[in-house]
């Protein structure tokens, strides 16, 4: 037997993406357990899998206290990281104490991987490279754009990666770029897109959390800000359709998968297949947090492959030695840091009621409406 432990999000602020992401990791433990479970050079026969997991309520010190219980009572073979890029960052050091990898899924933040933490196999593209697809794209197709108005949750660490990744990219092409910092939570962006209407920015980037997207998108549309284009984190799951209907169309968002990516996998499924079968067992359509619980496995199963044990420090240097495609695309860390390197993120917009990906050109779903309906 083969143990798993996982904190997650099934219920609090992050509970949303952390349910979805937890579907896909245990789709993809019923898919290796009904073909016998994983090979182990060790055990010289296949060994199937146990998930241990605690719901940790979206709370850092629910998540601490998780971890050490899954590492020195549970006893886990392998520890996944929890979702989002703030309790990722509160059990790493713990972790790593522990002498546990943490396999993250669900942590983005640069922070993660620029602290000289010893124990990170990240999977997922870093949040400071969120929105340089739309920058690039914007400077492309429009040689006039001129500024950029970036919307940042100052006490996220996340929304400040993705902000300050932005603003680098920006400048590079050549854009000004203004920052309007907010706190978390916030039930009025109004004061702050009367700053923003001032500049007349030809591109709006909102860089916060789930629900303080939303209502900065709400807020964009009745104050009628005419941008060109508008990008938002939140833009890029479907619970954003659902909020906003019709009004969807022309928003921008990067992602970390897609179901219409082309790639063509080492092994395991191809994206298709996966959203068939995601939508088979749940009745919906998966979006990006779950192909990131489903990836996670796959790498842990080539990983264990690779190495023939369960030992935590040969399957951290098999990570290292990594280079190979799955359905979400590609992978390869940093041998240091554990950063993900070779994973890229795809630019999407919302067209008559459905998600394509628009950038870039050979990733390309359909061509991308610019200017948005708004201007």
């Amino acid at each position: 037997m083969i143990n798993i432990g996982i904190s997650i999000s099934l219920s609090g602020r992050y509970s949303i993406q952390g349910k979805e992401s937890f579907e896909g990791l245990l789709l993809w433990i019923k898919d290796v357990n009904g073909s016998g479970g994983i090979f182990v050079g060790d055990y010289k026969k296949k060994a199937p899998l146990e998930l241990v997991y605690y719901d940790d309520e979206s709370s850092e010190d629910k998540c601490k206290k998780n971890v050490e219980k899954l590492i020195l009572n549970d006893r886990v073979d392998l520890l996944i990281g929890p979702y989002s890029s703030g309790l990722t960052l509160a059990v790493a050091p713990l972790a790593g104490e522990l002498k546990k990898t943490i396999w993250n899924h669900g942590g983005s933040s640069d922070d993660i991987t620029n602290r000289g933490l010893k124990n990170i196999v990240s999977a997922i593209t870093p949040a400071g490279e969120y929105f340089k697809g739309i920058v690039e794209m914007v400077r492309k197709i429009d040689g006039s754009a001129r500024r950029i108005a970036i919307f940042m949750a100052e006490d996220s660490g996340f929304s400040a990666s993705v902000a300050d990744g932005a603003k680098e990219c920006g400048r590079k092409n050549g854009f000004e770029v203004a920052e309007y910092k907010y706190l978390s939570g916030t039930n009025d962006f109004n004061s702050l897109l009367r700053l923003a209407r001032e500049i007349e920015p030809d591109l709006i980037l909102g860089a916060g959390r789930m629900e303080d997207d939303l209502l900065l998108a709400k807020q964009i549309l009745e104050d009628k800000i005419r941008a060109k284009a508008i990008g938002l984190v939140v833009a890029g799951i479907k619970l954003f359709h659902e909020e906003l209907g019709e009004r969807t169309c022309g928003f921008l968002s990067s992602c970390q998968w897609e179901r219409g990516i082309h790639v063509e996998p080492d092994f395991g499924p191809t994206p298709e297949l996966f959203f068939n079968i995601f939508k088979d067992e749940y009745g919906k359509e998966p979006d990006y947090v779950a192909a990131q619980g489903y990836n996670i496995g796959l790498i842990i199963q080539r990983c264990i492959g690779e190495a023939g044990t369960l030992d935590d420090t040969a399957l951290r240097e098999a990570a290292n030695r990594s280079d190979f495609k799955t359905f979400y695309g590609y992978f390869r860390i940093d041998p240091v840091t554990g950063k993900q390197l070779s994973h890229k993120m795809l630019t999407v917009q919302w067209q008559s009621g459905k998600k394509f990906i628009v950038y870039p050109g050979e990733m390309a779903e359909a061509e991308e409406t610019y200017p948005g309906p708004w201007v």
